[in-house]
């Protein structure tokens, strides 16, 4: 694949896909080069953006996990998130004055609750949070669960403790996403509705329109990316797959007498993707997440099991009061990268690059992923971190033994479930049908509990996994 950029309509950059990441690059590339010509390729409509049906929360130290640290890759993405987070008021505000705007709030404050009667997983990694924010002496308070507003859970699923973070918080989607169109257009970045079919030799061929000519190229399309990612056989074996993970939300509107809570909500992350959250995005209005649903193929429709998971957790882990707010769901497809880390740089192939695989930190991320994308375009320093490079061999943070344990646990979600709390039966039973997928998939190293039965199934490849030496 060679990149075309000599031809007289080449353009300078162009961006496949128009989510809060390719939308961020386009404009930070735009500002910095006003003389160039950049050039962004998207259906208008969004269908099943991962983007537009986020339930933005501008989390770092409340998205800790326990294995966080444990791999470089790791470590660079939570250095990405945590410095992003900090950029977010100076960002809205300069994208606001650029739009001619008013900038969206930034709903500011996240309580972070442990329930161990619902998850394993919380007390672990709530521990991991409390000891992230310590170490980097970061504003925070333990409370009482009881003393929060609007907190009503049923009464034997009540947390244990929590801890509020006043630097992570929350934004609407749809504000964002305006406010990043109205921008670029302020800008006269350029747009093409409608979908690549291919990437190849410096040329976007577009499902309908013309073929695009473009100097570089950054494949920026989430869980579509990895149609086009296949397509070039440059890239054959050696860049993971990224798959679709179909999440379902609610955007909710208060009653005149329902009190809901005035700042974030949520469970620490769970297994498989999981937990429970109320984000509040104005005065009555608030957002209940999520779920996740990995595939190879997207999904064109949410699964009612997945709107049940949202409905129920959140009126009992949350409050029971809940069900008297009016709702409509929204469903998008996370990008998730075959080994659960992002795939962020230039690849091997001249003038191409790829952006994606950020599961639902991508808006949150989009800043400082635009920042130091465009600084390795330019060739400058601080640039895009090596760990979470396109090509590479995939990131294995777990041993065998430890990515049971997980996908036990993720299977294990639920009121009294949880490994240790009585039910030792389930628990045995759950654990010898991980095992039988473990030996299936013929895996000798731990994945990701959500992508388990894909490698069961033979839909994901394990002879590439080999035991990490980068683990501390």
């Amino acid at each position: 694949m060679t990149s075309d950029s000599r031809h007289p309509d080449a353009v300078d950059l162009t961006i496949v896909g128009n989510g809060a990441i390719a939308m961020s690059i386009a404009i930070e590339h735009r500002r910095r080069v006003p003389d160039a010509r950049v050039l962004v390729i998207g259906p208008e409509r969004r269908p099943g953006s991962a983007s537009l049906a986020a339930g933005i929360m501008l989390a770092s130290h409340s998205e800790v996990e326990a294995t966080t640290f444990r791999h470089a890759a790791g470590r660079a993405k939570f250095d990405l998130i945590r410095s992003a987070v900090a950029a977010w008021p100076g960002w809205l505000d300069d994208l606001a004055a650029i739009a001619g705007l008013e900038p969206p709030a930034i709903r500011c404050g996240t309580v972070v609750l442990d329930n161990p009667n619902v998850s394993g997983f919380d007390p672990p990694n709530f521990d991991a949070i409390l000891e992230a924010l310590r170490r980097d002496e970061a504003d925070h308070e333990l409370v009482d669960p009881v003393d929060l507003r609007g907190y009503r859970p049923a009464a034997h699923l009540r947390a244990s403790r929590g801890v509020r973070v006043p630097s992570d918080g929350a934004i609407d989607a749809f504000a964002v996403m305006e406010l990043l169109d109205r921008a670029a257009d302020a800008l006269g970045i350029e747009r093409i509705d409608g979908r690549a079919a291919s990437v190849r030799d410096g040329i976007v061929r577009c499902e309908e329109g013309p073929d695009v000519r473009a100097a570089r190229i950054i494949v920026a399309a989430g869980a579509a990316s990895d149609g086009l990612i296949q397509r070039i056989p440059e890239l054959d074996g050696r860049v993971p797959r990224i798959l679709h993970g179909t999440g379902v939300g609610l955007r909710c509107r208060a009653t005149p007498d329902l009190a809901t809570p005035d700042e974030v909500l949520r469970t620490p992350n769970r297994g498989a993707g999981l937990g429970v959250y109320h984000v509040p995005f104005g005065s009555d209005r608030f957002y209940l997440g999520a779920t996740n649903v990995v595939s190879v193929e997207p999904r064109e429709h949410a699964r009612l099991g997945s709107l049940h998971l949202v409905l129920q957790s959140a009126m009992d882990e949350i409050s029971s009061e809940l069900r008297h707010a009016e709702c409509r769901m929204v469903t998008g497809h996370r990008p998730i990268g075959a080994d659960g880390f992002p795939l962020l740089g230039r690849t091997s192939v001249p003038g191409l690059w790829i952006a994606t695989g950020t599961r639902r930190d991508g808006v949150t991320a989009a800043p400082e992923i635009a920042r130091r994308f465009v600084n390795e375009l330019l060739g400058m320093d601080d640039g895009l971190p090596e760990p979470l490079s396109p090509e590479r061999t995939p990131i294995v943070v777990l041993d065998r033994d430890q990515g049971i344990d997980v996908a036990v646990r993720s299977r294990l979600i639920g009121p009294g479930s949880s490994p240790g709390g009585g039910g030792g039966r389930l628990e045995d039973e759950v654990r010898r049908q991980v095992v039988r997928l473990y030996d299936r998939a013929g895996l000798s190293v731990g994945v990701p509990a959500e992508l388990l039965d894909l490698y069961a199934d033979g839909r994901l490849d394990a002879s590439r996994l080999v035991a990490s030496t980068n683990v501390d």
